[in-house]
């Protein structure tokens, strides 16, 4: 979600921009509080796309470019650590702002319980999907002082060791080191697999891996906490691998283009940070208006509110920075 790739590579922008809706979509779903048994279909497709946070870290491999570490650290700080600050602070304000006419609420408390979620998942659980950009930071760092002295395979496997030590310790450990472990795996594969991927044989073996994974298996684990919900988290790892590979092969098809899919790809950092918020704004003005609203009517209600706020956002912002130019 960092780097837009150059005009001739829209691939990565129309993956990144059906994620991102599909991103979106769940998070609506979940607040309007739609759960499994009710769409089996949509669970279904849900569960096809269990690689979706694994490719952002591909993504980010792919496009990775050695700098000095402290080039690196300013760099990525900038690009991901500030809107990560920032938008957690916003979310922090929005839900005090909700809770704090609440029977027994405390703002001591309000604290207490945020900085325990930073402290052991890497976010306030005012705007969760923000791991990512917290995890992303220390992954890409750690790639970038590893790959001064080792090759991108050698850090993909400790990344992969990494990440199952932490899967399988029997300690309550911050779920974010779980996450930068297995982040890392998928960022140097990126990096060693941007061109490889495309080869013929590696898409007959990544389409052959993951129906076979997918269907004898289903593993399915939420990156972010760094748990199976269910199968087996080893097979996990190379279906995620399979299925960033098809997807990247679908995605240089020309006719999605005409999608439009791009678009929101290359505008995709702005979604990512606002969508929770749009969703828990319109989330609590539904509750307060109607109290009995349906979970089709809130999907809806959601669903307006998000096509229309965050690409207004963006417009706006490129408007302001025009300006400045």
């Amino acid at each position: 979600m960092e780097i837009t790739p150059t005009k001739r590579q829209l691939y990565p922008d129309i993956a990144c921009g059906f994620l991102i809706i599909h991103m979106i979509f769940g998070h609506i779903t979940q607040h309007a509080g739609l759960w499994h048994g009710q769409t089996s279909l949509y669970f279904f497709w849900c569960s096809l796309l269990f690689f979706m946070m694994p490719w952002f870290f591909f993504k980010a491999g792919m496009y990775f470019r050695l700098k000095d570490t402290l080039v690196e650290i300013k760099a990525s700080a900038k690009r991901l650590l500030i809107p990560f600050a920032v938008f957690s602070l916003c979310g922090a304000c929005l839900e005090y702002a909700a809770k704090m006419s609440n029977e027994g609420f405390t703002t001591i408390g309000f604290i207490r319980d945020n900085l325990r979620n930073l402290l052991m998942g890497g976010a306030l659980e005012s705007n969760p999907p923000l791991w990512f950009l917290f995890s992303l930071f220390f992954a890409r760092i750690i790639f970038n002082i590893l790959f001064k002295k080792l090759p991108d395979y050698i850090i993909a496997i400790i990344g992969l060791l990494a990440a199952c030590a932490f899967m399988y310790a029997p300690l309550d450990l911050p779920h974010y080191l779980g996450n930068i472990s297995a982040g890392l795996f998928f960022l140097a594969a990126g990096h060693y697999s941007k061109d490889l991927q495309f080869k013929r044989p590696v898409l007959i073996a990544a389409i052959i891996t993951f129906i076979a994974i997918y269907a004898f298996d289903n593993p399915q684990v939420d990156m972010h906490l760094h748990q199976v919900s269910s199968g087996t988290y080893l097979l996990w790892l190379p279906a995620s691998l399979a299925g960033i590979v098809i997807l990247d092969h679908i995605a240089k098809i020309r006719l999605l283009e005409k999608t439009r899919l791009q678009v929101i790809g290359k505008d995709s950092m702005t979604y990512y940070v606002l969508h929770w918020l749009v969703i828990v704004c319109v989330s609590i003005v539904v509750k307060r208006i109607l109290p009995d609203a349906s979970v089709e009517l809130k999907i809806a209600l959601y669903t307006i509110a998000c096509v229309i706020i965050l690409p207004f956002t963006v417009f706006v912002q490129k408007r302001i920075k025009s300006c400045k130019l």
